[in-house]
């Protein structure tokens, strides 16, 4: 069938963008591979490989704008457009859709590369031929991931963003609305959506900040290849360094904006959660912030030089192995971050390989060629802690990756170990001896001088800090009430590593800041690990139940003591706080739940603090996502998120059930016993044999006993009189109604002995008021985290700053 309206051409654009780009990347790469030969003809190589690159460059951005196009016009024959985006979606998570996938977030890793690369070309002189012919190595692997061809008939290479939707699922024009030649102009035809858990402003700026670091640990491996490669074992390191602590830095504030996301946007209660994903962007970065410093020492004593060569290495062949374990499927449930496999795992396994044979081979064969040290570092040199510190983030990086890496193992060895359980408890304690010996080295590290230091005179310099730093500890411990040793001597190690830097700031650099970039990175590590300990070992959840209604029935996953139930109107203790569930406004595709925090005066009289508005982003297709809402303060954060509602809206629910009754609840009670319906106070008076037959057309014979009931509203008093009748052996009850207040009495049994009845009450559906079940805690402290990040940043780009003057 030939269809009407698909836009056909720009497609064929896009896919000719692909291929020039990898053709441009392998040009590019076989020529700077012979510029790197140094002979005759290395200058000619090198004008056709730049040109090579740029033109590669240029079709990049051509993907990109073509790619960009088809998603603002909703162009859904396509598939990639029609998986990840839709009519209803704001423009301003087009970025979103453009990531979202597979083949878009490739394309923007692929985008940086080239930045990156088209810098190198200007700046890296003599290194230019080695470190570009890795980059351009690099991108003929990334731009294959987009060429989605297949290999006789057999192996498919690369996933392409412009296939069209029908052309590689011809099994969908079986699919009523495809029978239509014009299916395009169909109102009813929309795109799938972005994934819920995407639309929000961090997901506009988390994941191009987070590749950018990723493309920067290409950098220094690249480096490191081109010194290995030409023999110049470190020559390589000045002009690396600037481009390590870049990618320190970018990477960094990557991840920290992953957890401000998974903060603002994710209802799991935190900021860190030990997702594989998460830990898979973790890792390389600890090994990155080994290798930078490991560069430190070897330039300034040539110490350390094969670890150096190693932590540059290995940072980038770690994105690699965190790209496959992403992107292959292999992760399956045990990661919300994961990608579905696309048929990429083989592929992704052959990049990551190429990449570690050519790295590890070029360092075994080179080692023995590397300068022989002339001494060792002795125990008191900077250079020696220093190298301590990296051995302590690499060891780190083993026991996180190793473990996240069960699944891997699982596939490899035929095993079917479990995934952990307790994730962040298990991390947490891994992890807690290594946060000890790094804040320590922190602490000290920079009071040591490289080559040797004074015992004396460094135990004088610190020990002004170890004091105030131990002061400081036993007073946070007696005000937080710690009482997990383990924790109280991390709160005193990250404690003493910023007081220590703030001393050698000021102290020792006289406050020069500019030079003081280590430094501030130091005391802004230190306030993240502070700011962490204390938000999440003293995290009080406030939200226990105190409606009286048990919140356990809605399932397993509720508990009383972490969720309450709040029904629109009532007042409830919660915590410090009194909260009131107000009720819910629907705006676009978001259900906000407002709810407003009282506290009470010396009077007893409740004052307004601050209302909150968690919502449920509805989404029929990928299911609705509740989004948390939280009230900032300096000391403290109050964190809420809803964990069940009622979706219909109050005029839906009066439209659907206007007549219709709940389901009936039994209750056994005795004279004076007092009930509650959602709208009533109701009170059971006494019980009268005094009933009028002829009323209620009951027959001679007929035994009645009638229930006098009080029914109390705000502004009135009810009757209701349920009657008990036996009839000729049988129960034959008579219910009451209360129409005002849509209630239904039914009497069904009576116990002569205590005088207790049995009644059921049911309540009108419209009348029944609207409730939700909330989780809501208080994160003391944690602006200390948020500041640690703000400050390591700073600190970082001063260091880039002070690396790129002394280059």
């Amino acid at each position: 069938m030939e269809y009407i309206g698909e836009h056909l051409g720009i497609g064929k654009i896009g896919n000719l963008f692909v291929i020039l780009s990898f053709v441009f990347a392998l040009l590019a790469c076989i020529s700077y591979f012979f510029a790197a030969k140094e002979n005759e003809d290395a200058a000619s190589w090198k004008k056709i490989a730049r040109i090579a690159f740029r033109l590669h460059g240029l079709s990049v951005l051509g993907i990109v704008s073509t790619l960009f196009i088809m998603l603002m016009n909703h162009y859904f024959e396509y598939e990639y457009v029609w998986h990840h985006s839709n009519k209803e979606m704001p423009m301003r998570y087009i970025l979103s859709c453009f990531w979202e996938g597979q083949e878009g977030s490739f394309l923007l890793w692929t985008f940086w590369h080239v930045v990156l690369g088209l810098i190198l070309q200007r700046t890296a002189k003599n290194f230019e031929a080695p470190v570009m012919a890795v980059i351009a190595l690099v991108q003929v692997f990334l731009a294959s991931m987009l060429l989605g061809i297949t290999i006789a008939d057999v192996y498919h290479l690369g996933s392409n963003p412009f296939t069209v939707l029908l052309r590689e699922h011809p099994e969908y024009s079986k699919i009523p609305l495809f029978t239509d030649a014009n299916y395009l102009a169909n109102p009813a035809f929309d795109g799938r959506g972005l994934n819920p858990l995407l639309q929000n402003y961090w997901m506009t700026i988390h994941p191009p900040t987070l590749f950018l670091g990723f493309a920067l640990t290409v950098v220094p491996f690249a480096y490191a290849i081109a010194g290995l490669w030409k023999k110049q074992f470190n020559e390589w390191l000045k002009p690396a360094l600037p481009w390590t602590f870049a990618g320190v830095a970018v990477l960094g504030i990557g991840i920290l904006m992953g957890g401000a996301w998974a903060y603002e946007a994710l209802s799991f209660g935190g900021f860190w959660a030990w997702d594989p994903v998460e830990n898979a962007s973790l890792v390389p970065w600890l090994t990155l912030v080994g290798a930078a410093h490991l560069m430190l020492i070897n330039r300034n004593n040539g110490q350390s030089l094969f670890t150096a060569f190693f932590l540059a290495i290995i940072s980038f062949l770690l994105i690699l192995y965190s790209t496959y374990l992403t992107r292959s499927g292999i992760l399956g449930e045990t990661s919300v971050h994961s990608f579905p496999t696309a048929g990429m795992a083989g592929q992704l396994l052959v990049y990551m390989f190429c990449f570690v044979i050519m790295g590890m081979v070029l360092l075994i064969i080179r080692w023995k060629h590397f300068p022989k040290q002339t001494k060792e570092e002795g125990i008191w040199s900077r250079e020696f802690w220093m190298f301590v510190g990296a051995i302590v983030l690499l060891v780190s990086s083993f026991q996180i990756i190793f473990y996240t890496s069960i699944p891997v193992w699982n596939k490899l060895f035929g095993m079917n170990k479990a995934p952990l359980k307790e994730v962040i408890k298990f991390y947490n304690n891994w992890q807690l001896p290594f946060a000890f010996v790094v804040t320590m080295l922190i602490a000290v590290g920079q009071f040591f001088k490289y080559k040797n230091t004074d015992i004396k005179q460094f135990l004088k310099k610190i020990g002004i800090s170890f004091v105030v730093s131990l002061a400081l500890t036993f007073l946070m411990i007696y005000i937080l009430n710690f009482n997990d040793r383990y924790f109280s001597i991390l709160l005193f190690s990250s404690i003493f590593a910023a007081v220590a830097n703030i001393d050698y700031l000021f102290r020792v650099m006289g406050g020069k800041v500019k030079k003081a970039g280590a430094s501030i990175a130091h005391i802004g590590f230190a306030l993240v690990l502070l700011g962490a300990l204390i938000s999440t070992s003293k995290k009080d959840i406030i939200s226990q139940n105190t409606s009286g209604k048990d919140v356990s029935q809605l399932g397993k996953s509720y508990s009383n003591n972490d969720n309450i139930l709040l029904t629109q109107g009532d007042t409830l203790k919660m915590g410090k706080y009194y909260v009131t569930y107000v009720g819910k406004r629907h705006e676009g595709i978001n259900i906000y739940f407002d709810v407003d925090y009282f506290t009470k005066d010396e009077n007893g009289k409740l004052v307004k603090e601050f209302s909150l508005a968690p919502l449920l982003q509805t989404n029929p297709r990928m299911g609705n996502v509740a989004e948390p809402d939280t009230r900032h303060f300096l000391t403290y954060d109050v964190y809420t998120h809803i964990t069940f509602a009622d979706m219909e809206t109050l005029q839906e629910k009066e439209a659907n059930n206007k007549d219709e009754y709940a389901q009936a609840k039994n209750h056994t009670i005795k004279k004076g016993d007092t009930l509650f319906s959602s709208n009533a106070i109701i009170i059971f008076d006494s019980l009268s044999l005094n009933v009028d037959k002829a009323k209620y057309q009951l027959k001679e014979n007929d035994i009645a006993v009638e229930a006098h009931f009080q029914v109390l509203d705000i502004k009135k008093k009810y009757k209701a009189n349920p009657i008990y009748v036996i009839r000729d052996n049988s129960i034959q009850p008579i219910e009451s109604r209360v129409d005002e207040l849509g209630l239904k009495f039914m009497f069904w049994q009576i116990n002569p002995e205590d005088g207790k009845i049995q009644i059921s009450l049911q309540e009108k559906k419209s009348n029944v008021r609207d409730f939700i079940v909330m989780q809501a805690m208080i994160f003391p402290y944690i602006n200390i985290l948020w500041i640690g990040c703000i400050v390591m940043a700073i600190g970082t780009i001063l260091a880039i700053l002070e690396r790129v003057r002394k280059k």
